[in-house]
C-alpha cells in the first residue's frame, strides 16, 4: 500500500497517477497485466498499463473480455473474479472505483473501474481481493478530487479566456496616430466582416492589445485569447484548442471545453501562432478550411463546428519561417487574408508624446500627470532605439511616475531627470558588449543572419544529443516507450511526439543508429 501511495503521489504531478498506480500493483502482486476506466457508466475508452503478452493470447481477445468485465462491474457494483476465457491458467479481479466508500445510507459515486490478470490463481484469493478494494477506494477518491478540481480549473480558464479588460484601449486611440493611417484604412475596411488578420511586428508594439480592439469593435464577442507553441504534445495542444474527452489520454480525468468552442459566433486570438509546431499548424488548417473540428475522444459521428473570427499575432519573421517550412504557406494564406504590420518606436518617434500620456492617464487616472519639455525632448531623442517598443517606454514611464512620487508625494510632473534614461542606455550598451564579446579583443555585434545561422547549429546539436539520450534509454528499457517516458519523467505522448520529431524507432538496431547518427552529423 506504501508503494501505490507513493505512485499516486508522484503521478499526480505528472498526471498519470492512475498508469503510475496500475504498474504499482502489477509489480507488487505480480499480475501481467492491469487496466482501467473512467467511463465505465458511459463507454467511454479503457485505458491500459502494463500490458504483457499473456501466453500468446490475441491482443484482441484480451482487449473484448477485459471491456465486457468492467462493463459488468458498474451492473453489479462489486468485485468480480474467476478464471481468465484467453488462457489454460490464470485469473483475473476487477473492482469498482468508488468517489468515497459506500455506505448503508451513503449511495456512493462510481466513477470508474479497474482490472487485472494474474498467471496463477491470485486473482480468486480473498487478501488480494480485499487489498484491490482497498486500493481501489483510494483511486477512486483521487480520481474524484482530481475531476472537482478539473472542473475549478476549467472554470478559471474559461472566465480568463473570455476576460474583458476595461482598461484595453478602443480601436481609435489605437489608431489615432497619423503613422498608423495605413493600418487604419486596412481595419476600416475589414472590420464588420469574418475575414481572417495577421498581425505582425517587432515585440512590444502593441499587436495583441490591437487584435483585442479589433475585436471589440468589430463587436464579435466573446473574445477568446489562445496562447500557442507551449507544447509540441500533440494531445496538449488539441486539448487546449479543440478540447477532450473524459479518460482520452493519461490524466484526462474530467472533460474540457477547448477555446475553439469558448469563442464561437466570436473572436479567436492566436498569440505568438509562428511558435505552433507542424502537427499543430495541420489541424489548425484544417479547421480553417472547414469550420469543423474533433475533440481529442470525440465519439460522434459528425465533427463539432464552430463559427470563429481568427487574430494571429506573431513577433516572429513570417517570411523567413515559410522559406524555411517551419510554417505551412497554406496556413498562412488563411490566416492572413487582411495582413497587418505595426511599425516599431523607433519609426514613429513623434507619436511617442501621445503615447507617453495616453499610458500615464490608463497608469493612474487620479493624477493628471504631466511631462515637461525636457521629458518629451529626450523620449523622442533619435540616440534612443526603444528596441523594446511600447512595452519599454511605459516601463520607462513607470519607473519615472514612482521616482517623481518619491522625491514629492504631490508630484504631477515627469521631468527628464526621473526617467535617467542615459543610465538605462548605459545599461543596455554594457549587456550587449557582454553578449558578444570574446574572451580577448573585440569583434562587430553578428547580423540577424548571421546570429540565425549559428541558433540553427546550436539547435542540431541538441537535436542529436536529445535523440542520443532517449536512444540510450529506450535500450535501457527494451524500447518499452512507457517505461522509458516513466524513466525519463515526461509524459508518454510527449515521448512519441519527440520521437517522431527526430525519427527514432522505438525497437532501432545499433547499426540504424549509428547510420542515423552518421547522416545527421
Amino acid at each position: 500500500m506504501r508503494a501505490v501511495v507513493t505512485a499516486i503521489s508522484a503521478g499526480l504531478q505528472r498526471g498519470r497517477f492512475i498508469e503510475d498506480a496500475l504498474d504499482t500493483l502489477c509489480r507488487a502482486l505480480g499480475a501481467a497485466s492491469a487496466w482501467s476506466t473512467l467511463e465505465s457508466k458511459r463507454g467511454g475508452p479503457v485505458q491500459r498499463a502494463r500490458t504483457s503478452n499473456f501466453y500468446g493470447a490475441s491482443p484482441t481477445l484480451v482487449a473484448e473480455h477485459v471491456t465486457r468485465v468492467l462493463g459488468e462491474v458498474p451492473k453489479k457494483r462489486r468485485a468480480i473474479a474467476a478464471a481468465v476465457p484467453y488462457a489454460a491458467n490464470g485469473s483475473f479481479v476487477a473492482v469498482p472505483l468508488w468517489s468515497e466508500p459506500p455506505g448503508p445510507r451513503r449511495q456512493a459515486t462510481l466513477v470508474g473501474a479497474l482490472y487485472l490478470d494474474f498467471p496463477g490463481d491470485e486473482g480468486l484469493q480473498s487478501s488480494v481481493i480485499e487489498f484491490l478494494e482497498c486500493t481501489a477506494g483510494l483511486i477512486g477518491a483521487v480520481i474524484a478530487q482530481q475531476e472537482l478540481v478539473e472542473k475549478a480549473r476549467e472554470t478559471l480558464r474559461e472566465r480568463s479566456a473570455k476576460q474583458d479588460h476595461p482598461q484595453v484601449l478602443e480601436l481609435d486611440d489605437l489608431l489615432s496616430s497619423p503613422s498608423m493611417r495605413t493600418i487604419r484604412d486596412e481595419v476600416r475596411a475589414a472590420i464588420r466582416s469574418r475575414a481572417s488578420i495577421l498581425i505582425l511586428g517587432e515585440s512590444g508594439t502593441g499587436k495583441t492589445q490591437l487584435a483585442s480592439a479589433i475585436a471589440r469593435a468589430s463587436n464579435q464577442t466573446p473574445i477568446v485569447r489562445a496562447t500557442l507553441g507551449f507544447s509540441d504534445d500533440l494531445n496538449t495542444i488539441t486539448s487546449e484548442l479543440f478540447g477532450h474527452e473524459r479518460g482520452s489520454f493519461s490524466g484526462a480525468v474530467s472533460k474540457r471545453t477547448g477555446l475553439v468552442e469558448y469563442a464561437n459566433k466570436g473572436t479567436l486570438i492566436l498569440d505568438e501562432v509562428l511558435n505552433l509546431p507542424p502537427h499543430g499548424q495541420q489541424l489548425l488548417l484544417d479547421f480553417t478550411q472547414f469550420g469543423t473540428y474533433r475533440p481529442l475522444g470525440y465519439q460522434g459521428r459528425e465533427p463539432k463546428k464552430a463559427e470563429v473570427r481568427l487574430i494571429s499575432v506573431t513577433n516572429g519573421d513570417m517570411d523567413r519561417a515559410i522559406a524555411d517550412t517551419r510554417f505551412r504557406q497554406d496556413l498562412y494564406f488563411r490566416l492572413a487574408t487582411v495582413p497587418l504590420v505595426l511599425p516599431p518606436l523607433r519609426h514613429r518617434r513623434r507619436d511617442i508624446p501621445e503615447i507617453a500620456r495616453r499610458y500615464l492617464k490608463k497608469a493612474d487616472p487620479s493624477q493628471n500627470w504631466q511631462l515637461a519639455d525636457d521629458a518629451l525632448q529626450s523620449l523622442t531623442s533619435s540616440e534612443l532605439e526603444w528596441t523594446g517598443n511600447i512595452r519599454e517606454l511605459e516601463a520607462v514611464l513607470e519607473r519615472a511616475r514612482n521616482r517623481a512620487s518619491a522625491s514629492d508625494e504631490h508630484a504631477d510632473v515627469i521631468e527628464a531627470r526621473h526617467l535617467d534614461l542615459e543610465r538605462a542606455s548605459r545599461a543596455r550598451t554594457t549587456s550587449a558588449s557582454s553578449d558578444t564579446a570574446e574572451p580577448r579583443g573585440t569583434q562587430a555585434p553578428e547580423g540577424a543572419r548571421d546570429r540565425w545561422i549559428r541558433l540553427a547549429e546550436q539547435r542540431a546539436e541538441l537535436d542529436a544529443l536529445e535523440r542520443t539520450i532517449i536512444q540510450d534509454a529506450l535500450a535501457e528499457c527494451k524500447g518499452v516507450v512507457a517505461k522509458t517516458a516513466r524513466e525519463l519523467s515526461v509524459a508518454r505522448t510527449s515521448l512519441i511526439s519527440r520521437m517522431d520529431a527526430l525519427e527514432i524507432k522505438a525497437h532501432e538496431e545499433p547499426a540504424e543508429r549509428s547510420e542515423r547518427t552518421e547522416r545527421t552529423r
